[in-house]
């Protein structure tokens, strides 16, 4: 299963802070498109389908001895942030941490940009992949390090080819690999020079 945050990861961070808050936006829907087309099941937050920016504090209603350990284990856990950003970090007991994670749902039905992205995706992979994942397996995999550009390959229950070619970087990158192979299912054929945080999906025989 494939996910790029989670309770756990967004819950033990001293402010609950989401990747919203520091991420640039065009690598998160670089990692959107190139988690939710691979084969593998994707997971998605609550909220992470719109860019939800709530935090997502860790909080806990425990009594006690119990209550005070959490909260001076949590003290000791994240002592540098508590350092940085002192009663800013919030009570893992307060009411209000709880509160304060509540999803703000957008108003009237009105979802960011973020939410049609999410639907597209996950409708080509309803059309396109989920037909064929069956027995689909992986091929291989390689990440330039002196650019960025991924490439990967599964071979799919159908015996055709899932191919991914992706600029995982802020910069544009010379697309000076194979040609990229069959349709495309997600974005156009790629160009010479790949655009910083572009992804690229296509299906064909092998």
């Amino acid at each position: 299963m494939n996910f790029l945050q989670n309770h756990d990861q967004i819950g033990n961070r001293a402010l609950g802070d989401r990747l919203e808050w520091t991420a640039d936006a065009r690598a998160i829907e670089a990692a959107l498109a190139i988690t939710l087309l691979a084969p593998m099941p994707p997971l998605m937050f609550m909220g992470e389908e719109w860019g939800a920016t709530t935090p997502f504090p860790f909080f806990c209603d425990f009594k006690g001895d119990l209550a005070e350990a959490v909260r001076s284990g949590r003290r000791r856990e994240f002592a540098e942030a508590y350092e940085m950003f002192g009663d800013n970090v919030p009570d893992p007991l307060a009411q209000s941490t709880f509160e304060s994670a509540v999803l703000a749902w957008p108003k009237d039905g009105q979802y960011p940009p973020r939410y049609a992205l999410i639907r597209k995706l996950l409708r080509v992979r309803h059309d396109e992949l989920m037909p064929h994942l069956g027995n689909a397996a992986f091929a291989s995999a390689e990440l330039r390090k002196n650019d960025r550009l991924l490439m990967a390959y599964w071979r799919l229950g159908n015996g055709s080819l899932l191919h991914l070619r992706a600029n995982i970087s802020d910069h544009n990158v010379t697309n000076d690999a194979s040609p990229i192979r069959g349709r495309m299912i997600w974005g156009e054929e790629p160009p010479a020079r790949l655009p910083a945080w572009s992804v690229f999906w296509s299906i064909g025989a092998i």
